[in-house]
């Protein structure tokens, strides 16, 4: 059966609007980190603001025109999963956290080319900020776009 709605879950929604449309999507790192709790679980472990904070500093060194468009958004209870393209030009390497992408750019010179892959994001809201998040991304399809790897013939 359909449950309509609360003001709760539309409040959620927002939030995480927020954080593409205002914080990541203008590459300001430091905002983006502010929209989480202190004790904020990324993937499972405990990182924090900080380590927020330099889990978007990453792509926007490796990708500087790194854009996220959010194409459905669906809230429930304190969960917001939002289905995302994520798009940006390698021209850049991560330098300060070698996990980012899976680890997968680590070393990889910038290739120049554009990718846009689909990813999935979960986020948990208590109060006004993200508590937690976890995210699944197609990064073959990404290294495949950007040539790191050659599709099988």
């Amino acid at each position: 059966s359909y449950t309509r709605p609360t003001a709760m879950w539309e409040q959620n929604k927002a939030l995480i609007r927020r954080l593409y449309e205002e914080a990541i999507n203008r590459h300001d790192a430091k905002a983006a980190a502010s929209l989480y709790a202190a004790d904020t679980k990324n993937h499972g472990r405990t990182v924090g603001r900080e380590g927020m904070q330099e889990v978007f500093e990453t792509p926007f060194e490796t990708f500087p025109d790194f854009n996220y468009r959010i194409l459905e958004a669906t809230a429930e209870d304190d969960r917001v999963v939002c289905k995302v393209m994520m798009s940006g030009t390698h021209l850049g390497q991560p330098s300060k956290m070698n996990t980012a992408f899976g680890g997968m750019l680590t070393g990889v010179k910038p290739t120049g080319r554009k990718a846009e892959v689909l990813q999935f994001h979960s986020f948990r809201v208590r109060g006004n900020e993200i508590v937690e998040h976890a995210a699944v991304r197609d990064d073959l399809g990404m290294l495949k776009q950007l040539g790191v790897i050659k599709p099988i013939a």
